[in-house]
């Protein structure tokens, strides 16, 4: 928990850096060995599980496992990639979350995308920039016609996440999902990126 609350102040600090300098640069970037502590730490929020497929919790030892692994296995084969979100200034450099790619679908040319914004860096504008960049990255270089999102129908802010950053909801998947003794239901969205690009 100590760590967790200086992690919170440095992005505190960072925020009243970026606020003075205006200078601020948000950056994906490759997964790195010394993010196995940030996963830690996420991946092991029970309150997050719900969110996700968790069902759960991860050793350091598998993390840093997935870290060392997942940077050299083909993207063909591995069918996933997590991107790190950096925000960066002249001096420094902190990660405000995550975006994940999964189900790559190379055949098909399209991926399937999840988010992960710090809790205290949430609706700042964060995860939406993060989704620009992760559409142009995919587009420019996997040549990707399409993104798309499962997210659960009471998920309001991912729902309004997707609809701002262009995604359209094009299906609804009733009990789609089980938590607990609850199915839930799924909204599917999708983003055709070609159009952008042409």
């Amino acid at each position: 928990m100590e760590k967790h609350a200086r992690y919170v102040e440095a992005i505190r600090e960072l925020c009243r850096i970026f606020a003075k300098k205006r200078t601020m640069e948000l950056k994906l970037r490759a997964v790195d060995l010394s993010d196995a502590d940030l996963f830690y730490e996420w991946e092991n929020e029970i309150s997050l599980w719900e969110r996700g497929n968790t069902m759960r919790p991860f050793s350091r030892y598998a993390l840093e496992n997935y870290v060392l692994t997942s940077q050299n296995e083909p993207l063909e084969v591995a069918k996933q990639m997590r991107l790190m979100l950096d925000a960066c200034s002249e001096d420094t450099i902190l990660t405000l979350g995550c975006v994940d790619l999964y189900d790559f679908d190379f055949r098909d040319s399209k991926a399937a995308v999840g988010i992960f914004i710090c809790e205290s860096e949430r609706r700042k504008g964060y995860a939406r920039k993060a989704v620009a960049l992760l559409c142009d990255y995919v587009s420019r270089i996997y040549n990707l016609n399409q993104l798309y999102a499962f997210v659960a129908s009471d998920n309001s802010e991912s729902r309004s996440l997707f609809s701002a950053c262009g995604f359209e909801q094009t299906a609804y998947l009733k009990e789609w999902i089980q938590r607990g003794n609850v199915f839930k239901d799924v909204v599917l969205y999708q983003k055709i990126l070609r159009n952008e690009n042409e």
